[in-house]
């Protein structure tokens, strides 16, 4: 796989990794590749500036693509890119 930008450390929060059941790889996949899945589009111009200057980036997706109500999950990675972080929106 290609990554758009450097993911550092890979961290999933509790709350995330039991409410996905699972470790999310296919979702840092997307985020790594520029598919940041339901973001704004004010946050996806965001995304673009900060693959130019090593800024955060955020990708959000839906914990169950067939029942929006289950919320979603975010995947950031920080301003340094040394760590990309699975979390649930509700943990903002």
């Amino acid at each position: 796989m290609y990554s758009n930008f450097l993911l550092g450390k890979l961290k999933i929060t509790e709350a995330a990794r039991m409410k996905l059941n699972r470790t999310p790889l296919d979702l840092v996949a997307r985020h790594a590749i520029g598919d940041h899945g339901l973001v704004t589009p004010q946050e996806l111009q965001a995304n673009s500036e900060a693959m130019k200057t090593a800024d955060q980036i955020v990708s959000r997706y839906l914990i169950d693509p067939t029942d929006p109500a289950q919320g979603r999950v975010l995947v950031v990675t920080d301003e340094s890119w040394e760590t990309t972080t699975v979390k649930l929106e509700s943990e903002l």
